[in-house]
């Protein structure tokens, strides 16, 4: 079943879905949080880095800021950088120097900011328009509307371009967070005791199991109930959650299987929802 959910769904569908890692101020103030619901109304996937990579940096005490810029490479389409707080300057200076990041990152620069000649306008930004002047997006603090509008244009373009080589393995958070609630979809509820361990025999089947899967199932499955596509339940009996799709997760899952690439793709979908069934019944 997940052989099927995999290459009859996921892979007709993951190209579809555009992964923007969006960094910018933590406060509700600031104009992150206002565009995010924007962006996500228009299909793109948004996440904030600091709800997926910090825990798993914290588990390891030998982490550091650089096996944090290529968690942001590797896991992401596009890494957009909002430098409205001191801690987003100083992101944007260490991310600009990392190669693996320049090629996929969009910065927003406040306009009242854009002619100064500071660091940042000097150091980070002038750099980034050597390589691609329109990744550099002006922006009024008051109008986050016309920001979300710029933004959504600029990551339909680069995106467009970096479609065709994007990563479908195991080794992104990405390909979790979309394949996992596809699994919930197709099952209805869902053990994650039972999803942890087929998934990761799956992949050992295919040879394709990656490293850190523990920490990418788990940071995956956070980021989805928080974010308020998958709701828990957990038995006290079995010592273990279930897992289901709420609303959003459901509408969004839904939207996304219907715009699949595969022929025959109801009749595909309607054989996997069967084979669940009977084996649910004959269990």
């Amino acid at each position: 079943m997940y052989n099927a959910i995999y290459e009859d769904v996921f892979c007709n569908t993951f190209s579809q879905s555009c992964y923007v890692f969006l960094c910018g101020g933590a406060g509700k103030e600031h104009i992150r949080n206002k565009i995010r619901p924007l962006l996500e109304s228009e299909q793109f996937q948004i996440l904030y880095p600091e709800d997926l990579f910090m825990e798993m940096l914290n588990r390891d005490k030998r982490s550091d800021l650089l096996e944090y810029e290529n968690l942001l490479a590797d896991n992401s389409d596009i890494i957009c950088v909002i430098c409205e707080s001191i801690g987003s300057a100083v992101e944007l200076g260490a991310f600009i120097q990392n190669e693996n990041i320049r090629k996929k990152m969009i910065v927003a620069i406040n306009q009242k900011y854009s002619r100064d000649k500071s660091f940042v306008m000097m150091g980070p930004v002038k750099h980034l328009k050597k390589t691609n002047e329109n990744n550099v997006v002006l922006y009024k603090n008051e109008d986050p509307l016309a920001l979300s509008r710029d933004l959504s244009k600029t990551f339909r373009r680069l995106y467009r371009k970096s479609m065709s080589n994007k990563n479908q393995s195991f080794d992104t958070l990405s390909a979790y967070i979309a394949f996992i609630p596809m699994i919930v979809y197709f099952y209805q509820i869902a053990s994650r005791k039972a999803i942890h361990g087929n998934l990761k025999a799956y992949l050992k089947e295919l040879d394709t199991l990656p490293a850190r899967y523990n920490e990418l199932f788990n940071a995956s499955i956070k980021y989805l109930i928080k974010s308020g596509v998958l709701v828990t339940e957990f038995n006290i009996d079995k010592k273990d959650e279930t897992l289901s799709l709420a609303p959003k997760g459901y509408y969004e899952t839904l939207g996304l299987i219907k715009r699949s690439s595969a022929s025959n793709r109801t009749m595909l979908h309607d054989k996997i929802r069967c084979a669940i069934l009977k084996g649910q019944l004959y269990n």
